[in-house]
């Protein structure tokens, strides 16, 4: 129980200080006058995804291919059947035609040409295979600019604070270490396989801020964020992260081609019911007791 305590409370740090860590970056770089859709991009992608990419740094460390793999795959999954399937139910959401015209390709896009360069190299990723897989995602981040224009709002942003992101970055990287060695340890003491933590305790874990970015922009109707959000830190996790751990240690997918398999049906799904669904909205209307379709 003690083991998993601190889990859950370095998860909680790890969260919570990538949200400081990615608001005072925001701050600097609006204050440096850096294009919109930089800062918006790295908000929606970088940002949300900070607490993987710590967690997958300190697992290629510590040699746990298991944790580096099962947490990208997991994350991945997580967003497209668990945030977008509770923002859905709760909230009324229609997916922007620019999600379904060139976000949600794009993403297709990148997970076929992640196929194509897994099985090229034997389902080993070593460095030169990251190096190919950060240069398509700065690619696909090229061709998405004309199409995804973030409009930053200044009052969104606090005033920057040199202190407060220092210790921000400080608290990250403790709570990402604490995080990693204890959950390989509780995997020791319940004899139970890294892969399963990796999947149901590590991966929900640092979704967390997906979850709440999606939440919140969704029920404020903000048309820029939303299925955006998902989508981009989905690209942010396959490509570059999976690229910066093959840097550290060759990745290896042996026994997560079914695992990839299910990730890669996941966003076909979601495709087609993007495209499908186009004219249907599911919507809870205050003053009825029943769900309908307009």
């Amino acid at each position: 129980m003690l083991t998993f305590l601190i889990i859950v409370v370095s998860l909680f740090f790890l969260v919570k200080s990538a949200g400081v860590l990615v608001s005072q970056a925001s701050s600097l770089a609006k204050k440096l006058k850096v294009n919109d859709f930089i800062i918006g991009f790295t908000v929606v992608a970088f940002g949300t995804s900070l607490p993987e990419l710590t967690s997958i740094i300190f697992s290629s460390i510590s040699g746990h291919n298991q944790l580096v793999v099962s947490n990208i795959i997991g994350s991945n999954i997580t967003n497209l059947c668990l945030i977008l399937g509770i923002t859905a139910v709760f909230n009324s959401y229609k997916i922007r035609k620019r999600d379904i015209d060139i976000n949600i390709p794009i993403n297709l896009a990148a997970t076929m040409a992640f196929w194509a360069l897994l099985f090229y190299m034997g389902l080993v990723l070593n460095w030169a295979a990251g190096i190919s897989l950060i240069l398509i995602f700065l690619l696909l981040i090229i061709l998405s600019k004309e199409y995804n224009h973030f409009e930053v709002k200044k009052k969104e942003y606090e005033d920057f604070n040199l202190l407060y992101m220092v210790i921000a970055l400080f608290v990250l990287v403790l709570s990402g270490k604490i995080c990693i060695e204890q959950i390989v340890n509780l995997s020791q003491i319940l004899m139970i396989s890294e892969t399963i933590l990796g999947y149901f305790l590590l991966s929900i874990g640092t979704t967390l801020p997906e979850l709440a970015t999606t939440w919140m922009a969704v029920k404020k109707k903000d048309e820029e964020l939303g299925i955006g959000n998902l989508l981009g830190s989905n690209l942010f996790n396959l490509l570059f992260i999976f690229g910066v751990s093959s840097f550290i240690r060759p990745v290896r997918f042996d026994g997560f081609v079914f695992d990839l398999v299910f990730m890669t049906g996941i966003l076909l799904t979601v495709y087609v019911f993007a495209i499908i669904g186009k004219s249907i909205l599911l919507v809870r209307e205050k003053d009825l007791d029943y769900w309908e379709y307009t």
